[in-house]
C-alpha cells in the first residue's frame, strides 16, 4: 500500500503502472520472496483489492461517518517463480476522494525506515502514525496520549493493560532508532509528544510517501 501510493504521489495521477512486479519491491525492501510467500504475497494482493474504509467520528453531540473504497481499479500481474519476469505492468487506479485526500495529506516516509521495521506492523503502524501527528503539533505545546487510548488504537482486545504497555513500549524504542528526531517520551499514564521533525524534510521528498 506503501508502494502504490508513493507511486501515485510521485507521479500525480490517481492511476499507476507498477512496472515491476509487487515481488521486485519486496525483494528491495529485503523480505524473502520466495515459491511459499509467492502465494501469501498473492492473497494479499487480492484482499488489498477489496479494501473498503469506514471512519467514525464520535462526540456527545454528532456522529460522522465516512465509507469508501480505496481503490476502483487494480490489475495486478504475480509471477509465478521468484525469478519469472512480469511481462505486462500492473495497473492501479485509486478512487477521486481516496486519492484527493492523499495528495492533500501524504507524509513522506524513509524507506530504509520501512525496510528496518518490516518485521512488526505495530511498529510501521507507531512509525507512521508518528510521522503524521508530531509535525501537526503547535509549537512549544505537549500533548499528552493516555495508555488507554494507545490500547484502543494500536492494540488487540485480548490483551491486557500491562501487556500491551510493555509491547507497545518495546515498539516505540524501535521506532525511535530509526526516527531520532522524533520527540517522544514515555511518562506516567503515556506518552508526551511534542512538535518533531518530519522523517524526511519537505524539500526531499524523493525517498517514499
Amino acid at each position: 500500500m506503501l508502494h502504490l501510493c508513493n507511486l501515485a504521489v510521485k507521479s500525480q495521477s490517481p492511476t499507476v503502472e507498477v512496472k515491476q512486479s509487487f515481488t521486485a519491491f519486496a525483494d528491495y525492501l529485503g523480505i524473502n520472496v520466495n515459491s511459499r510467500s509467492l502465494k501469501r504475497l498473492s492473497d494479499q494482493v487480492n484482499r488489498l483489492s477489496a479494501v473498503h474504509m469506514r471512519l467514525d467520528i464520535l462526540t456527545r453531540n454528532s456522529n460522522t461517518t465516512f465509507k469508501g473504497d480505496v481503490f476502483s481499479h487494480l490489475m495486478a500481474h504475480l509471477p509465478t517463480s521468484p525469478h519469472q519476469r512480469v511481462l505486462f505492468p500492473s495497473v492501479v487506479t485509486f478512487t477521486g476522494e481516496f486519492y484527493s485526500s492523499l495528495i492533500q495529506h501524504a507524509v513522506p516516509l524513509r524507506l530504509d525506515a520501512i525496510s528496518a521495521l518490516k518485521h512488526s506492523s505495530r511498529c510501521l503502524d507507531i512509525y507512521t502514525w508518528l510521522a503524521w501527528r508530531l509535525r501537526m503539533i503547535p509549537r512549544g505545546k505537549t500533548v499528552t496520549i493516555k495508555w488507554s487510548s494507545l490500547r484502543w488504537q494500536f492494540g488487540e482486545k485480548h490483551i491486557q493493560m500491562n501487556g500491551f504497555k510493555r509491547h507497545f513500549k518495546m515498539a516505540l524504542k524501535q521506532v525511535l532508532t530509526v526516527y531520532p528526531d522524533a520527540n517522544v517520551e514515555v511518562i506516567y499514564g503515556g506518552i508526551a509528544l511534542k512538535k518533531s521533525l518530519p522523517p524526511i524534510p519537505s524539500k526531499d521528498r524523493a525517498l517514499l510517501v
